[in-house]
């Protein structure tokens, strides 16, 4: 063997010993950055037979087994995840059919096209499809074993990669308690990919710990018992609060201070919800805004309109050009400040990069 092929041989095993020690290094305890899901007993319960309904106790571990596999195109992780998602129950939908209904705007190098489908759009299209979905903050390890215990895969919505800034749907199929480990299906990096609790967690807290559950009519009892007192919104979002500001105590990390901004919003605590994301704007991942709105929105609510143009603009000129939700806040800014021309361009420009943008369409007709 010469000399070049003995270094390239050391060179791919130094490599592949360098990523087995990078996966296998020890992890900080969970509890010095992570809080569990608070769940408050006594505000809430669900509705109906879901109080009696035998939920499985999640055993030492659990893996639902093959998905058919969708691999994503540039930016389509939404549309691939919610086809690999309807496929579990047998409904065979392209991820092409998806994205051309979800992202109608696309560009092939992902130069300006439809970077977000935001949670509440995933639910939709589920839903037309003929399936039930719902979305609900404030998950954690214990949400997705008892769900993948009781034979139902959650979607969730998390970064790429630590210490990244990009926003990514992953389909979580099971688990394995001895080895602390969540098992998932990723339209990015493959099937079966697993990923310590604490790497998980730390991709998944940057949004709220959010967490997708496409499921049919018949298992709508079995999702309420899971969720619990959740089913109600508005405690999921207080739980949420909670847990953020607990969470902000125990490093420097920005994201619990961002959850805090996002649920301040949903409880009507706009004030709060701006001073949370101002206090920690400086400190975030660039394309933060991209996937999440809400200090947008509180600023909106209280007519800090400047505040709202500037941040758009910076967003739209930054990378992000077809952002109908960002045209939409825009146009309802300018309707507010009796400037119907420059709204109603605004309207255009949100019907233009999604055809499928109901809330642009509508404030177009009544124009």
């Amino acid at each position: 063997m010469n000399l070049k092929k003995i270094v390239s041989v050391l060179f791919v095993a130094g490599a592949l010993f360098g990523f087995y020690a990078w996966q296998n290094r020890p992890r900080p305890a969970l509890e010095t950055k992570f809080v569990p899901a608070l769940r408050s007993d006594d505000v809430g319960t669900s509705d109906g037979q879901a109080e009696f309904t035998e939920v499985k106790t999640p055993p030492s571990s659990v893996n639902l087994g093959s998905f058919n596999h969708s691999y994503q195109t540039f930016n389509n992780c939404g549309p691939a995840t919610l086809s690999m998602s309807l496929g579990w129950f047998g409904k065979k939908v392209s991820q092409k059919e998806l994205g051309d209904k979800m992202r109608p705007w696309q560009v092939a190098n992902g130069d300006n096209d439809d970077k977000t489908i935001f949670t509440d759009e995933f639910v939709a299209w589920a839903r037309e499809y003929g399936y039930e979905a719902i979305a609900r903050p404030n998950g954690d390890i214990d949400t997705l074993k008892k769900f993948t215990a009781n034979g139902i895969p959650v979607v969730v919505k998390t970064m790429l990669h630590a210490n990244d800034d990009i926003g990514h749907f992953r389909i979580v199929k099971g688990y394995d308690e001895t080895k602390q480990v969540i098992i998932q299906d990723d339209s990015f990096e493959g099937p079966n990919r697993e990923f310590s609790y604490y790497d998980f967690l730390t991709l998944w807290q940057p949004f709220h710990y959010v967490y997708i559950v496409v499921y049919t009519p018949e298992q709508a009892e079995l999702v309420e018992a899971i969720i619990g007192n959740e089913m109600n919104e508005t405690v999921a979002w207080q739980n949420t609060l909670v847990r953020s500001e607990k969470e902000q105590g125990l490093t420097d990390n920005v994201f619990p201070t961002f959850n805090m901004s996002v649920a301040n919003y949903y409880l009507g605590n706009f004030k709060e919800s701006i001073a949370n994301y101002e206090s920690i704007a400086d400190g975030l991942p660039r394309r933060m805004l991209w996937y999440q709105l809400e200090p947008i929105l509180a600023m909106q609510k209280l007519g800090q309109y400047d505040k709202v143009m500037a941040l758009s603009e910076r967003i739209l000129n930054g990378g992000n050009r077809a952002y109908s939700e960002l045209y939409q806040i825009r146009g309802e800014v300018y309707l507010a400040q009796g400037n119907v021309d420059a709204a109603r361009a605004e309207f255009e420009k949100a019907v233009q990069y999604n055809v499928n943008y109901q809330p642009a369409k509508d404030a177009l007709t009544k124009l």
